[in-house]
């Protein structure tokens, strides 16, 4: 698929607007910046660990602190969403540091049930921040670049995993070689929050002096209504591949969030004790997502419309294989860096079908197919007069929150003969099977639609055949 708004954007920088672009690529490495600094947390993977040094008890962080994340993650983003359409990204990549910096502060000073449940909520709305409004503003940037949005897109992402296989391996020798207390390791953690609370201030200054030194152009919008936004939302959703991506991403999405939520509940639980290599085991998969992103930088098969369907496929039953065998096996060392490995693979397909997702809104969406980017508008008929890109990534997180929330409240109610909570080994077989079924679906669905489609294209031409007699 053609990059249509790369071209339409760069159309607009040869146009007398070229001053932009070396503004846009600053802008573009402190984004990077950002995200590199916000998810630099060498203290993340002895989280439980540190917990339950403050008195709480391991079910206590499981059932009453952890779980909380899950809840608090679906109004978050549609908060963060909304903030992002009516505020603008810059600004809500701003909020998102500030709830950042508070999380790790009030889990290094605070003991209080209560609060470090507070945490789960700043964690949340941080987190959301780093979705719609992260790729609203990428994607903004990029087209003012004039590069293609597939490389920055996997550049994103690989500056993401870096920093966390830094974190890890730091996090690691740190509390291994070193021997060095929770508190010190939380300590770093809260000074690379205010490093990127920093650089988002650096962030929306940039952003304010770009548009006070641009001209207005016919591109320029106000403020959006509630009901335009929303239906620019649901008709951006109606998209076949937009809806085909939110679709796998969700089922894919929630596998990944609950495996990296629960992985080292699962380990404390079936070893008894506590992992100072935990660390180096999220640091491999990390780092092997990281090398498979960059690698596949410039891959044309992640965007082809025709292998779309087996990437989710291939994707999906491989995740809940290997999600399966993390709870079936007793020894689960190897199965838990083997499944992190798994799970840290899929944002390169998940974050390349989001650029054709973009891509199939330019050129669905309007008839010479040259115009959505951030801040491009199209108006044609009963399609978006808008991509609202910050909501749309908000939206299928929202709805991979409410999955994962359903999944959350069974797992809460399931009970073993004996009356107790079903073990973690169990639900995390239980939702390997739930990936597995998933890609099963999508695999029916896509030989039905081939058959269907086959179908359709042999009757067309038999009529053409007919006609030409």
């Amino acid at each position: 698929m053609a990059d249509t708004t790369g071209e339409f954007m760069s159309q607009g920088l040869r146009t007398g607007q070229q001053g932009r672009a070396p503004s846009a690529e600053r802008r573009l490495w402190l984004l990077l910046i950002l995200c590199f600094l916000s998810e630099f947390l060498p203290s993340e993977p002895f989280l439980l660990d540190f917990l339950v040094s403050k008195g709480l008890t391991r079910t206590q962080v499981s059932d009453q602190v952890f779980n909380l994340w899950l809840y608090f993650r679906l109004p978050a983003l549609l908060l963060m969403g909304v903030v992002a359409e009516w505020a603008g990204a810059a600004r809500a990549l701003l909020l998102g540091a500030i709830c950042g910096t508070m999380t790790v502060a009030l889990t290094l000073l605070c003991s209080s049930l209560f609060l470090l449940q507070v945490t789960q909520l700043t964690v949340a709305l941080s987190t959301a921040a780093h979705v719609g409004p992260f790729y609203a503003l990428l994607f903004e940037l990029s087209a003012r670049t004039g590069s293609t949005y597939q490389v920055h897109v996997h550049w994103a992402k690989a500056t993401l995993l870096l920093s966390n296989f830094l974190a890890g391996v730091v996090g690691s020798v740190l509390r291994r070689g070193f021997s060095l207390p929770y508190a010190w390791m939380w300590s770093i953690g809260l000074c690379s929050q205010l490093a990127a609370l920093t650089v988002a201030i650096s962030l929306v200054r940039s952003e304010a002096s770009r548009q006070s030194h641009s001209p207005p152009t016919r591109t320029s919008v106000e403020r959006p209504s509630a009901r335009q936004m929303w239906s620019d939302v649901a008709r951006s959703l109606r998209l076949r591949a937009v809806a085909e991506w939110t679709s796998w991403s969700v089922v894919m999405h929630t596998g990944h969030v609950m495996v990296t939520t629960y992985w080292q509940s699962l380990l404390r639980a079936k070893t008894g004790t506590a992992q100072d290599s935990n660390g180096f085991a999220s640091a491999a998969g990390f780092l092997m997502a990281g090398g498979a992103l960059l690698v596949s930088t410039r891959a044309t098969v992640l965007s082809e419309p025709r292998s779309r369907p087996w990437v989710m496929i291939l994707s999906l039953l491989c995740g809940g294989l290997l999600v399966t065998s993390m709870g079936l096996f007793a020894e689960v060392g190897a199965e838990v860096r083997r499944s992190g490995l798994a799970t840290q693979q899929q944002p390169p397909p998940l974050l390349q079908h989001a650029q054709e997702m973009q891509q199939q809104l330019s050129s669905t969406a309007s008839p010479d197919g040259a115009v959505v980017g951030a801040d491009a508008l199209i108006v044609v008929g009963g399609l978006p007069s808008r991509a609202r890109v910050a909501l749309v990534f908000s939206i299928q997180e929202v709805l991979s929150a409410a999955v994962q929330s359903t999944l959350q409240f069974g797992f809460g109610h399931w009970r073993t003969e004996d009356g107790k909570l079903a073990p973690l080994a169990a639900r995390f077989e239980a939702l390997g099977i739930f990936l597995f079924a998933g890609g099963s679906a999508l695999a029916l669905y896509t030989t039905v639609r081939s058959v269907a489609g086959s179908r359709v294209a042999m009757r067309l031409e038999r009529d053409r055949d007919a006609h030409c007699r």
